[in-house]
C-alpha cells in the first residue's frame, strides 16, 4: 500500500481540508498521513476564521513524517502563512524524490481569502517549481496567471500555459459551478497536450470539499501508478459521485461524501 502525505488545514465541518484528504486516501486504498497547518472554522455568523498553527509545530510534524514514513507523493493544500510556506518548500527541496500535487487554496466556497502578494509570489516562485501537478479552480487560476477573467475554454488554456511556466508539467483547472454552460468542465494541460473532462452539471449544495477531494484523489491514483490522464479522469468520477450523494448540513450547506464513491469506479 502506498503512503501519501497531506500538508493542509483542518475543515471543522469535515467537508474539505485534511479531513477530505484522509477520507479520500482511505477510500482509494492508500494510507494517509498529515501535517496540519491551520484550523478553519465557519462561525455561526457566516464568517470564516482561520487559526494558524505555529511554524515550528508544522515543521515538527513534517520532519517526523519524512523521517519515519516511506513516501512517494505529497499533496499540499492550505498553508495560509507566507513564511511557513517558504519553510515547507525548503524541507521539500531536500526530498527531490517526492512527487508533489499542489492545490493552491486561495478561494473557499465562503469567499476568497485576502491573499497577500507575498503569499502569491511564494506559491509561484517557490512551491510551483517543486510541483508536478497543480489543481487551481477558476478564481485561483486567475490569481496565479494574472488573467482578469476565465470564461472560455481558450482562456482556460491560456491560464494553464502561464501557470505551467512556473514549473508544473500538469495543470488541472477546475471549472466547477463558476464556468458557464450546462456541463461541468475541467481542463487538464499536460505538457503541450490539452484534455477537457466534462460531466453534466449538478445542481446541489453538497459542494464543500470538492476541490480538496479532487486533488487528493489525483494524488492517490498517481501514487498507485496511474497515468495523469487516467488519474484525473478517475478523480473527476470520484468527486462527481461524492457531489451527487453528498452530506446535507444545516443552513443550506453541504459536504462532498467520499464514501459515496465505493460504487463509482
Amino acid at each position: 500500500m502506498q503512503n501519501i502525505l497531506t500538508i493542509a488545514g483542518s475543515d471543522t465541518l469535515g467537508g474539505g481540508g485534511i479531513q477530505a484528504d484522509l477520507k479520500t486516501f482511505e477510500a482509494l486504498e492508500t494510507f494517509g498521513v498529515s501535517a496540519l497547518t491551520c484550523i478553519t472554522t465557519l462561525l455561526p455568523d457566516g464568517h470564516l476564521k482561520i487559526h494558524n498553527l505555529p511554524e515550528d509545530t508544522i515543521l515538527d510534524q513534517l520532519d517526523a513524517i519524512l523521517n519515519y514514513v516511506p513516501l512517494t507523493h505529497v499533496k499540499i493544500g492550505l498553508v495560509h502563512q507566507t513564511e511557513t510556506l517558504k519553510a515547507i518548500c525548503e524541507r521539500l527541496r531536500q526530498h527531490p524524490e517526492l512527487t508533489i500535487i499542489a492545490d493552491p487554496v486561495l478561494v473557499f466556497k465562503e469567499g476568497a481569502i485576502p491573499a497577500q502578494q507575498a503569499y502569491l509570489d511564494t506559491l509561484k516562485k517557490e512551491l510551483l517549481p517543486l510541483t508536478s501537478v497543480v489543481t487551481p479552480n477558476l478564481l485561483e487560476a486567475q490569481q496565479l496567471s494574472g488573467l482578469s477573467s476565465i470564461t472560455t475554454r481558450e482562456e482556460m488554456v491560456e491560464a494553464a500555459t502561464i501557470i505551467q511556466s512556473f514549473g508544473p508539467k500538469h495543470v488541472i483547472i477546475k471549472g466547477g459551478q463558476r464556468f458557464p454552460g450546462e456541463q461541468a468542465v475541467d481542463l487538464l494541460k499536460s505538457g503541450a497536450t490539452t484534455h477537457y473532462l466534462e460531466a453534466p452539471r449538478l445542481e446541489t449544495t453538497t459542494i464543500d470539499g470538492a476541490g480538496c477531494t479532487l486533488s487528493a484523489a489525483i494524488a492517490a491514483e498517481l501514487a498507485q501508478g496511474k497515468s495523469i490522464e487516467v488519474a484525473v479522469a478517475r478523480a473527476k468520477k470520484f468527486v462527481y459521485a461524492g457531489l451527487k450523494d453528498g452530506i446535507h448540513l444545516r443552513h443550506g450547506l453541504g459536504n462532498v461524501w467520499q464514501g459515496a464513491t465505493k460504487h463509482a469506479l
